[in-house]
């Protein structure tokens, strides 16, 4: 029997669910249940947005080593990792800004989310969809070239669309652009792709995530980057721990893909935390 790759797994439920989903309605849409407890699916930013006065904290987490390192890396546990710390505020029910620091290149990440349509309102919308723009500035010093070289700065559009097509599954679909998302090159050029998931939450408060995230045009890293983890609430708290094949977490990092290749079964550990005010 020929194996299933996770990309092919996020296409056919993403395809299933919305070819086969029931049309909208103002009252089927009264689920007790959020589309999506995290504003991160893993990397794609979702369609949750902060309400007004919300405060919002984040710890993102990749550890480099691989998985299969063994164990003078606890098998990838026990090395060198990426981390993203960001704060949020929720200016109005719909707007939200957010800044953010990764030590990956040194980057900062000022970034903006704003509430364009919420599914099941304002005439029944098939659709959740949120607009999200921002700016990263890699600050690490590059030979030859000043910490605030045009190269350096890099201009983010993301599109969430979300549908929940139940209480318990939603997908997710985010056409992202990035520039200089390989800014160290003398020549860099811009990404743009297309990101797929899905979150199916099968106990309550307890999610499985998958996603997929193929890049259409530019840049490109070795492999499209992908994840497959769990989410568990807990108060204010939101965990997500999984495996993925990525080490940036800002925007025009993570867009181009990443460096570990799913047929050779490569995979590095990961999670977020997530914490409302």
């Amino acid at each position: 029997m020929r194996r299933r790759s996770i990309p092919g797994i996020v296409c056919f439920l993403f395809v299933a669910g919305a070819a086969f989903a029931p049309a909208a309605s103002a009252a089927d849409q009264s689920f007790d249940k959020p589309v999506f407890w995290g504003t991160r699916l893993i990397n794609l930013p979702t369609t949750l947005t902060m309400e007004k006065g919300d405060v919002l904290f984040r710890i993102s987490h990749r550890f480099i080593p691989k998985a299969d390192s063994g164990y003078d890396t606890f098998y990838g546990l026990n090395g060198p990792a990426v981390v993203l710390f960001s704060l949020g505020f929720g200016i109005s029910d719909r707007l939200g800004i957010t800044v953010g620091h990764s030590n990956l290149f040194h980057e900062w990440e000022f970034s903006s989310s704003w509430l364009a349509a919420r599914q099941g309102t304002g005439g029944a919308f098939p659709l959740s969809a949120v607009l999200h723009a921002g700016v990263g500035w890699a600050s690490e010093k590059l030979p030859g070239r000043t910490r605030l070289a045009g190269k350096n700065i890099k201009i983010d559009l993301q599109l969430s669309l979300s549908r929940q097509i139940t209480r318990r599954w939603s997908l997710l679909a985010v056409p992202a652009y990035s520039t200089n998302t390989n800014h160290w090159e003398t020549d860099s050029s811009g990404t743009f792709a297309l990101g797929l998931g899905t979150r199916y939450m099968f106990l309550d408060d307890l999610s499985v995530l998958v996603e997929w995230v193929p890049v259409i045009s530019g840049y490109k890293n070795i492999q499209n980057g992908w994840g497959l983890g769990f989410e568990k609430k807990i108060g204010g708290h939101v965990f997500q721990v999984f495996v993925t094949n990525t080490v940036g977490m800002a925007a025009d990092q993570f867009v181009p893909g990443g460096e570990l290749r799913l047929q050779d079964f490569d995979f590095r550990f990961g999670f977020n935390i997530f914490r409302s005010f």
